[in-house]
Parts: structure tokens; sequence; C-alpha cells
């Protein structure tokens, strides 16, 4: 099964993101900080095939962490997002490693299903044979 780790301090993006890609048949693992996201792919990197990162996270911003992850592996694909960051962060996030990016919708409106859905599918099929780099610590 298809885990996707979602990494982002408002919980109301974190239901709503889990609710979509549940219902659409993957296994969802959240963390609200970076120091979270740290924890969860140190003990779970291998399983995890996707990570939705927001850019502006308490403790460990997203730029940081999507480098690091992008540093340790070529397996987890890297989606960034925000609504607090404009659309050029986005896109310097993919500098660092993000393989693609999608703005948070405003506060109160629902997530564009078929965007998110697409992209994370995009991003799975194109994982192809790609191994970890640095497979044998496996620490993070």
């Amino acid at each position: 099964m298809t885990t996707i780790l979602v990494v982002d301090d408002d919980p109301g993006f974190q239901n709503a993101a889990e609710q979509m890609l549940a219902a659409a048949g993957y296994r969802v693992l959240r963390a609200a900080t970076g120091k979270q996201a740290v924890d969860v792919l140190q003990k779970q990197h291998s399983e995890i095939d996707v990570a939705i990162v927001d850019l502006a996270l308490p403790d460990i911003n997203g730029f940081e962490l999507i480098g690091a992850i992008s540093r340790r592996t070529t397996q987890i694909r890297v989606i960034a997002t925000s609504i607090v960051f404009k659309d050029p962060y986005l896109q310097m996030a993919g500098t660092l490693g993000a393989h693609a990016s999608i703005r948070k919708s405003p506060e109160g409106k629902p997530l564009p299903e078929s965007e998110w859905l697409a992209t994370v599918q995009r991003l799975i099929g194109s994982a192809g044979s790609e191994s970890c780099m640095g497979a044998g610590s496996g620490a993070w």
C-alpha cells in the first residue's frame, strides 16, 4: 500500500488531506512539526512513498525538511505546499528537492481533490525503479 506522510501544523488541512487520501486508498501518516516529521522518517522512511510538506512549519521549516529528505533518499517524492508563501517560494522548494508544489486552498475552502490526487499519482508513477541513496545506514 502506498504511504503518504502529511507534514502540516494546521489540523484542518491534515484532517482534510487524510480524509481525501485515505478515501483514495492511501495509508496516511501525520506530523505537525518538522521535528515530528524527522521522527517519523527515522522510524518509517522505507515505508513512505510521498511526503506533503508545508513550508511554514514550527521548529524545522519545510524548506529544511525538504532538503533533508532529498539528501537522504530518492525514494520519497515530495510535494511542497503553503498558504503563507507565494509561488516563487513554492518554486524555490523545487531547487531543494520538491518534485511538485501545490498552493493550499484558502481557509474554509475545500481542497482541490482532483489536483492533489493527480499529483500524488503522477509522483508515485515517476518513482520507477529509483533506489534509496545511502541505503547502508538508513539513518536520518
